[in-house]
């Protein structure tokens, strides 16, 4: 697993993680906004597009969605939007995108996360996973998602 890089700031309530793609940031990019891709490793968009100024809808789980306001997007090099769930405060996520050799490093920080910071570090933790996967073409079953969340969270504590 190519990740190299995991950390929780406390003082931010924030995560940050650094991730090694084995794809070209085009494919990392298509990974991170195309709809058909979004719910083999995160959600189903159920409105809107990656645009910046847009917002969108994304579906986790049946009547439970997370809704962002794009605020920068940079085909192939920048994401950056708030993140809003009806139960938690509105945070925001930058993801970066550089070539490193025939890697792409994914740097993903979210900020804002009030009480839920350690669970944000294990759940972006294994979306990547899930994210890394289908990049490569091999993408795992969502019904295994929440197994496989508790084996990181067991794992790393």
């Amino acid at each position: 697993m190519p990740l190299t890089s995991r950390s929780l700031s406390a003082s931010r309530e924030a995560v940050h993680l650094i991730w090694l793609l084995p794809v070209s940031p085009a494919r990392v990019w298509w990974g991170l906004t195309d709809p058909a891709a979004l719910p083999q490793w995160i959600g189903t968009v159920t409105s809107g597009e990656f645009a910046a100024g847009s917002a969108v809808t994304v579906q986790h789980a049946e009547n439970y969605s997370c809704i962002s306001t794009v605020l920068d997007c940079t085909p192939e090099a920048l994401l950056a939007m708030t993140w809003e769930f009806p139960d938690e405060p509105l945070s925001h996520l930058r993801i970066t995108l550089t070539p490193d050799g025939t890697f792409t490093r994914l740097d993903l920080t979210h900020e804002g996360l009030g009480a839920e910071t350690a669970n944000y570090l294990t759940g972006w933790h294994t979306h990547l996973l899930y994210l890394e996967d289908l990049l490569r073409g091999c993408p795992r079953p969502m019904a295994e998602f929440w197994p496989t969340y508790e084996g990181i969270a067991s794992h790393l504590s």
